[in-house]
């Protein structure tokens, strides 16, 4: 709909220029010479106003010559400037305008061909470059959408990742605190238990002591005892003879 509507468009604007300049054709026949001296006496006024020059563009799908002079039988300048040149007006004259190019060529054409307004195809092809330009700021923003989903799905996995890890290290350092606590009262039960044993260490020297001197009173007194056994058994064997009765000889005899 958008391409048809620009060639509907120039219909109306050839039927609207040729109902134009036939009812101008006709008008000037009407009004004689006195009409056109007054037109060219306001175009020439207007034409020496300061700040007159305004933009125009070539109506749609035309091409229009550029004169030395305004006249339909002057010398051309340009053989035709194509619908959409955009012109700078300097004067006019009539049915005639003085244009600048924009390469600062200067001639006359007929003033019906020039409109205030952008053409429709200059519309349309503004149009679509616009749209391009918004296609491709569009896709380019699709793009770095995807890359900040990305990006974000990234970092929600290294958020979980560091949750995760703090969880872990929680549970390890309740677990240390936990050992922690009981090494403190392993500890406590490891030094009472050093107490204890050095206590028994010393009753067990103690005792050993007490063993040692046991065993050597001991063997002095076997030895004492041992000593006077034999002392009393040689007392005894040099003793019990001589107590001994003497036989007489003669009563055996």
């Amino acid at each position: 709909m958008g391409r048809r509507r620009p060639l509907y468009q120039r219909g109306c604007l050839r039927q609207r220029y040729r109902q134009t300049l036939q009812d101008r054709t006709a008008l000037m026949g009407q009004t004689g010479a006195s009409m056109t001296r007054t037109l060219l006496f306001i175009a020439s006024l207007l034409a020496s106003l300061p700040g007159f020059a305004a933009t125009m563009y070539i109506s749609d799908e035309l091409r229009v010559p550029l004169r030395s002079s305004p006249c339909s039988t002057c010398a051309i300048v340009h053989r035709g400037l194509i619908a959409g040149t955009r012109l700078e007006v300097l004067q006019r004259d009539g049915e005639w305008t003085r244009v600048r190019t924009g390469s600062n060529l200067e001639g006359w054409l007929p003033g019906q061909y020039l409109v205030s307004e952008p053409i429709a195809k200059l519309k349309l092809n503004d149009v679509e470059a616009s749209n391009a330009e918004l296609s491709e700021e569009n896709d380019d923003l699709e793009t770095q959408l995807t890359e900040l989903q990305q990006q974000y799905a990234a970092l929600e996995n290294d958020h979980q990742q560091v949750l995760d890890a703090r969880k872990a290290l929680e549970v390890e350092l309740s677990t240390i605190k936990k050992i922690s606590g009981n090494a403190l009262a392993l500890q406590e039960q490891n030094e009472e238990l050093i107490r204890r044993n050095r206590i028994l260490q010393s009753e067990i020297d103690v005792l050993t002591a007490s063993r040692d001197q046991l065993m050597s009173d001991n063997t002095r007194s076997w030895f004492l005892y041992g000593a006077l056994a034999v002392f009393f058994g040689a007392i005894l064997a040099a003793i019990l003879p001589r107590l001994k009765p003497r036989r007489r000889y003669s009563e055996w005899a």
